[in-house]
């Protein structure tokens, strides 16, 4: 496959710009998550699986109930279902949320050199402003975009292009950190690098498309970072 992020002339463009997924990649939030989605299904009888939580990685909350509701063939109103996750999930995160190893560290190291740094999230507002409070990660970012302001969440590309829009930085000199096979597939879409950081929960998939890198944490993406040179290129003199 073709990396999008190489120009007409095949050259690959300067790296300018950090997009971040929250959920599993930047706050530790999955298990929340699941326990919500546990105690959701038990509401309307049906058994948990682990199934159910895969159809719901990387994606926003509507696609993802849609998905749920699907695989459980739950005859309430779609719209009915959707609000009572979204509060049963609000719930769950609160005092539960904590940032995954690197996370913070990573992020100012970012801007330490230069970067745009921008969080591309399929959570709403409300559940990310949760989560990034109690994570510690507010206010560390140029731009956050939230799956309630676009039209179609990951693997559409919708969530990076408007982060990229937002920061002023083509899509081709941005690198997408993710942990979601969705979320890598939105990536490819929108044209821009991949970095894949799995967790417990994303490290048996197997992603849909190409990546420049895979990491075991947060933490190896500096290293991995300096190594395309970006510190060199972006720093000031």
């Amino acid at each position: 496959m073709q990396d999008e992020s190489v120009n007409e002339d095949g050259c690959t463009a300067p790296i300018a710009a950090l997009i971040f997924d929250m959920d599993g990649l930047l706050v530790d939030s999955e298990t929340a998550s699941a326990e919500a989605l546990r105690k959701f299904l038990a509401d309307y009888d049906r058994t948990f699986e682990p199934e159910a939580v895969e159809r719901t990685l990387g994606r926003r909350l509507p696609e993802a109930i849609a998905a749920i509701a699907e695989l459980y063939q739950m005859p309430a109103p779609i719209a009915e279902l959707i609000a009572r996750y979204d509060a049963m999930r609000l719930q769950a995160l609160r005092g539960t949320v904590t940032a995954m190893i690197g996370a913070a560290d990573l992020l100012r190291w970012a801007r330490d050199q230069g970067l745009k740094v921008a969080l591309a999230t399929s959570s709403f507002r409300t559940h990310a402003d949760v989560s990034l409070a109690e994570a510690g990660l507010a206010g560390l970012f140029d731009v956050e975009v939230t799956g309630d302001e676009v039209a179609a969440g990951k693997p559409a590309p919708d969530l990076f292009l408007l982060a990229a829009e937002r920061l002023g930085v083509a899509p081709a000199a941005c690198v997408v950190i993710e942990d979601a096979p969705a979320g890598l597939e939105a990536a490819a879409r929108a044209g821009m690098r991949r970095i894949w950081v799995p967790n417990a929960h994303t490290r048996h998939l197997v992603p849909p498309v190409s990546v420049q890198a895979t990491l075991v944490s947060l933490q190896d993406a500096m290293p991995w970072l300096e190594s395309q040179s970006v510190a060199r290129s972006q720093s000031a003199p």
